[in-house]
């Protein structure tokens, strides 16, 4: 089996067309993939997962388990900004952390994540090292709805595409009201919200793989009008950036130039 350098996803055919477009010796698309061949270099395998949570943390796992673990996984797509970011339509925008917006419990007194409820989605888990992988002092904490990533590769990958980097959020349900809009960003204070991002977090948080969300902003999280979406234009601009971070991938996941 000859491991992939970087698992590119997304939730659509149109969110990842452009990259596989720029494959070198590309092998065709299967039932299981949207192909593979080499960007700068780099063996990449391609994959559409389908829309929501589910669908990506499905397409996500089979896709490790059977091609096994790629160095990282680039998730790219389109996204909507809330207004308070300051993050303009067509800009690109990544990850520091995604976050699951809509798991917990809503009270008379107000919502309560997953942590107020007391039940982890991660369990924490001990962290082996040495020699003998003996257990260690440190320890993976649990996650609950919150998914940090590491941000210095991702500041190291939005120096290399020039994209805004802070807080993600994920929802199944798209927020088309400004009213509800602006309660989510007081409450959670990200830059802009997907269907599928806090899944394949999820996901590459359960096999300890670098992660990666890139996302060329659509609309801004206001109310609802498509005639005022730049859907092809946001899908270009996050594919662009992404190219541009695999053309410098060995520095991108490896900050001190050693790309043994």
């Amino acid at each position: 089996m000859t491991q992939s350098r970087a698992l590119i996803i997304a939730a659509t055919a149109g969110e990842i067309r452009l990259i596989g477009e720029a494959l070198n010796d590309p092998i065709a698309p299967g039932a299981d993939s949207a192909g593979a061949g080499t960007l700068h270099g780099q063996r990449c395998r391609l994959l559409v997962t389908g829309m929501a949570p589910v669908n990506a943390a499905h397409a996500l796992t089979r896709e490790i388990e059977r091609h096994g673990r790629p160095s990282v996984v680039i998730q790219v797509g389109i996204g909507g900004a809330y207004v308070q970011s300051g993050v303009t339509v067509g800009a690109v925008a990544l990850a520091t952390e995604e976050v699951y917006g809509d798991v917990g419990v809503i009270t008379p007194d107000g919502w309560l994540s997953a942590e107020g409820i007391g039940i982890p989605l991660v369990p924490g888990a001990p962290t082996t090292g040495g020699v003998d992988g003996e257990v260690v002092a440190d320890s993976r904490p649990p996650r609950f709805n919150h998914f940090p990533l590491d941000t210095a590769l991702a500041a190291r990958a939005a120096s290399v595409c020039g994209a805004r980097a802070g807080r993600f959020l994920t929802l199944s349900q798209v927020t088309g009201v400004r009213a509800v809009a602006d309660g989510l960003y007081a409450r959670f204070g990200a830059i802009c919200e997907s269907m599928e991002g806090a899944a394949a977090a999820h996901v590459c948080a359960l096999y300890d793989l670098p992660f990666l969300e890139v996302r060329g902003i659509s609309n801004l999280v206001e109310d609802r009008d498509r005639a005022k979406w730049r859907i092809a234009d946001a899908a270009r601009a996050a594919q662009e950036a992404v190219l541009q971070v695999v053309e410098h991938l060995d520095d991108v996941l490896t900050p001190t130039g050693n790309h043994e």
